[in-house]
This record gives C-alpha cells, sequence and structure tokens, in this order.
C-alpha cells in the first residue's frame, strides 16, 4: 500500500474513532504516528478545540511528516534538513498570515537603484559572526502576530546600540506595534518606518518597561518616552549581494525574505537553497555570513519564531546565488538604522 494511501486511511480512521469518542486524553490510539502526533502536542503545547479539530491536524501533521520523510531521503542531494516544529499542523495559507508581517513596498528613497552605499567598506573579512562577537539579543518569538517587522527592526537597533556602548540590552518591540502609526501592528509593517519613527521619537525604551503582549494596543506613551537608542535615520541598501556584505561587514542588517515554501517553514539545519521565489513576506535580520568547509557560501539569519525552529532561531542561507535579488528576494529590501 502507497504511504500516503496508508496515511488518508488511519486519518479516516481517526476521524470515526474521535467521533465515537473513543480518544481521551489518557488514551492514545495503538498507532507509532498517533504517539508520535501526542508527543508533539505536547511538546508544543497544543490544545485543540475539539475531536474533529485534533483530526483536521492530525492530517495535516501527516502530510508534513510526509514531507519531510521525503526531502530528508534525498539527503546526498540537499544542503539543508528539514523537521517538525512548532508549525508542523499548519498548512501554508494558515502559517503565512499569522507568522510573518511583511509586505513589499517600493523604497522611501531611490537607493535601491544606486550602486554605491554611503557606508560601503574597500575590506571585508572572510567570515563574520556578530553572535559571537556578543552585540546580537537573544532569540525572541513573535507568536501569531504580524510583527516580524518590529522584532527585525529592533534587532537590529539592539545590535547598534551594543556597537556604540558595549552594553546589549532588550528593547520593546511592543512599543513600535502600538506607537508606530505608519505601520500596522500585527498585520504587517515595514522596518523603515520603524526607524522613521525611533528617530522621531528620539529612541527606543526597554522591553522590561514595554512588554511584548502579541496584540497591537494604544500607545504607552510614557513608556515610549523613557527613550535609550536614539537614531539619526536609516539607510536603504542597493540591490547588490557585494553591497550587502559590505554592510553587514559594518553592522547587522535588517532584510526581507519569502517564506512561503515548506522547506523554509520546516527548515531545521544546513544552508538553506531554495526552492523560494522573491516575493518578499517576512523580515528577518542577517547578523553574519561565511563559507562551509566545502566552500558553500552563506548568510546568517536571525529569525522571530523561538529556538525550536531552524538551528536554535537561526538559519544559513545560500550566498552568490547568481539570483539578482539574492535568494527568496533577501537583497531587495535592505536597510539599517544610523546612530548619530
Amino acid at each position: 500500500m502507497a504511504p500516503w494511501l496508508e496515511r488518508q486511511i488511519k486519518v479516516y480512521m481517526l476521524m470515526v474513532w474521535l467521533c465515537a469518542g473513543a480518544w481521551t486524553s489518557a488514551v492514545t490510539p495503538p498507532n507509532s504516528t498517533l504517539a508520535e502526533f501526542e508527543q508533539w502536542m505536547a511538546r508544543h503545547g497544543r490544545i485543540y478545540k475539539d475531536n474533529l479539530e485534533k483530526a483536521k491536524r492530525y492530517g495535516i501533521f501527516l502530510e508534513t511528516l510526509r514531507f519531510i520523510e521525503d526531502f530528508n531521503s534525498k539527503a546526498a542531494n540537499q544542503s539543508y534538513k528539514v523537521g517538525l516544529n512548532q508549525f508542523s499542523d499548519l498548512t501554508t495559507e494558515e502559517f503565512v498570515p499569522r507568522y510573518t508581517g511583511f509586505r513589499a513596498t517600493s523604497r522611501s528613497s531611490n537607493s535601491s537603484a544606486a550602486t554605491t552605499f554611503k557606508y560601503s567598506m574597500t575590506q571585508v573579512p572572510d567570515s563574520l559572526n556578530w553572535v559571537e562577537k556578543g552585540v546580537v539579543g537573544s532569540i525572541k518569538n513573535q507568536g501569531g502576530c504580524g510583527s516580524c517587522w518590529a522584532f527585525v527592526a529592533t534587532a537590529a537597533v539592539e545590535s547598534m546600540l551594543a556597537m556604540k556602548t558595549g552594553k546589549l540590552v532588550d528593547l520593546s518591540e511592543q512599543q513600535l506595534i502600538d506607537c508606530s502609526k505608519k505601520n500596522h501592528g500585527c498585520g504587517w509593517g515595514w522596518m523603515y518606518l520603524a526607524y522613521e519613527y525611533i528617530a522621531q521619537n528620539h529612541g527606543m525604551t526597554y522591553e522590561s518597561d514595554y512588554p511584548y503582549i502579541g496584540v497591537q494596543g494604544n500607545c504607552n506613551e510614557r513608556a515610549a518616552s523613557i527613550a535609550v537608542a536614539r537614531l539619526k535615520g536609516y539607510e536603504n541598501i542597493p540591490v547588490s549581494e557585494d553591497l550587502l556584505l559590505q554592510a553587514v561587514a559594518r553592522q547587522p542588517v535588517s532584510v526581507a525574505i519569502e517564506d512561503f515554501s515548506p522547506g523554509f517553514k520546516q527548515y531545521s539545519g544546513g544552508i538553506f537553497n531554495g526552492p523560494c521565489g522573491e516575493t518578499t513576506n517576512h523580515a528577518v535580520a542577517i547578523v553574519g555570513y561565511g563559507k562551509t568547509p566545502d566552500g558553500i557560501d552563506y548568510w546568517l539569519l536571525k529569525n522571530s519564531w523561538g529556538e525550536t525552529w531552524g538551528e536554535k532561531g537561526y538559519m544559513r542561507i545560500l550566498r552568490n546565488s547568481g539570483v539578482q535579488g539574492g535568494l527568496c528576494g533577501l537583497v531587495t529590501q535592505a536597510s539599517l538604522p544610523v546612530a548619530y
């Protein structure tokens, strides 16, 4: 019997079992994949509203398992692996609007069409890891709020401040969600508008003074006025991997990327090389770059999906891919905050 057909039969049997009221929290159907699903639910704290919803999610979970098994079985031809994570019971159509939050837009300046960069460097190191240098904050989790733009802008400003003062602190994403009115809170937003708000507000406040709740609320003007990270402004980076490399050699950079593919959603390690397009819908920070022992160039990305995704919250993605806008469009919307 074909594996996919066997799985469909298992889903059907599970639905019959559930509708008959036979599956309780104390009884697990005698099947290895069902047991794995229960273990996954416990690990990620997943509780469903009823048994029909549980059966539906089990079906999606099985399809995810099928993708993971098929993909990893071709390991000799792949530069990365995929695995189960907190998104494994979600379809792509459910995942994207909940856990992304960026919309591609034209630049606020014409720097994307330029061939030079104000902060370019004539020489850059062969590899660089800002995390190891102690100027990148901890991995955070945006949850089901489309606030990646706020997390990435905050990450870039945290690093900028650490490089300037020698002190790494956690700044408030919630402040940007509530107070950066030109953006759209948990709907979507843009890093450059976040940088504009920070500059106009004369800085950002500490996360401890304005903690993250994952929903948009009214701006807490009192907390927002305790500004500790002032910006002069921001700079867009031209669509060039060479110029992006020079920018990252200066400081961590905010970028946008496309994450529609199941490989991206279920990425667990290695050098991600697609497939993906250039319809950017998610924001991440580039916090380094390097080369594998077998000669593959990569960017080091910091994500905002917690440490259970990827390489403890990070991804290595192919650099010098030959794609004009960078793999998954990651060069097309790059920018960095500028300190006084």
